[in-house]
């Protein structure tokens, strides 16, 4: 009784980098098949206390398809559904199938995120700038054109279905969506036309209370890094891959088992030893040890 009551007491000392109850926010970048590194990443937040105190999450393309996942069912139910569903739902007909992942996002309870917590930020831009004049690229700076959607917002499951398919809707690949203004939309990740494929600014810009951030990338060399002395204030930690993503067919298209595997692998023990590092130990090992 005595050791439980001092570990007990330590948890609750620990400081603030570690696992003083504050509030966290997550950025999931985009990244196709390559976005089942975040759910490694994920489990393992998990495992060690902190996804339980995430209260806003932003993703872009299958960033944000994770983030709502996350955010309505646990992680083991999270790591099963990319095992188990994703590799024939979504290249049973295309390259990514937009008809596959919608099954996947109706077969997911994503009822439970409207007008609960954590909060639910999708990222897309208007195909009208992919498909615009020269002059739009050159007027274009990162998010830019950026249109977010807060999904616990949404009156209904069909318009957080239809966001989560638009900000996925990779350009040339996959259909774009008609949303509610009638405009059409595309994955939002494409930043040489306004997008955001590291949607940290909803959660600074509408989440003043959180100070603590983490980023996932999805690539092990990210086109763009968050910077983190424009956030100065936060406290931002950046997640990245240890091993080579690959390109667009062998990484962003590739939703095979053993890729998939690997990715969600990876992800847990990346952010573990990260966890580990900074001094903290899984939730469990202070009620069970």
């Amino acid at each position: 009784m005595g050791r439980l009551c001092l570990k007990l007491l330590f948890l609750l000392l620990l400081p603030l980098s570690t696992a003083k109850a504050e509030q966290v926010g997550l950025v999931l970048a985009g990244g196709g098949g390559k976005g089942a590194y975040q759910v490694g990443v994920w489990k393992a937040l998990a495992e060690y206390g902190l996804a339980q105190r995430v209260t806003a999450i932003s993703g872009t393309s299958v960033g944000a398809l994770n983030a709502t996942l996350f955010s309505c069912t646990s992680s083991e139910k999270a790591e099963q559904l990319w095992l188990e569903e994703v590799p024939g739902q979504l290249t049973r007909d295309a390259l990514i199938s937009q008809e596959g992942l919608e099954e996947i996002i109706n077969a997911t309870p994503i009822h439970k995120i409207q007008g609960s917590y954590p909060r639910v930020c999708a990222t897309c831009v208007r195909k009208q700038w992919i498909v615009g004049t020269l002059i739009n690229y050159i007027t274009s700076s990162v998010g830019s054109r950026a249109y977010r959607f807060w999904l616990n917002d949404e009156p209904n499951t069909y318009w957080i279905t239809k966001e989560l398919l638009a900000s996925s809707a990779f350009p040339g690949i996959c259909p774009a969506v008609e949303l509610k203004d009638g405009e059409e939309y595309v994955d939002g990740g494409w930043e040489g036309v306004g997008g955001d494929n590291v949607p940290i600014d909803p959660i600074v810009k509408s989440c003043p209370d959180i100070g603590n951030i983490i980023v996932v990338y999805c690539d092990e060399q990210p086109a763009r890094r968050i910077k983190v002395k424009n956030y100065d204030w936060l406290k931002v930690t950046e997640i990245i891959p240890s091993i080579d993503t690959a390109g667009l067919f062998d990484g962003t298209v590739n939703f095979s088992y053993n890729r998939i595997r690997l990715l969600i692998d990876t992800g847990y023990e990346d952010t573990a030893r990260l966890l580990k590092g900074r001094g903290l130990y899984p939730v469990s090992s202070y009620w069970f040890d």
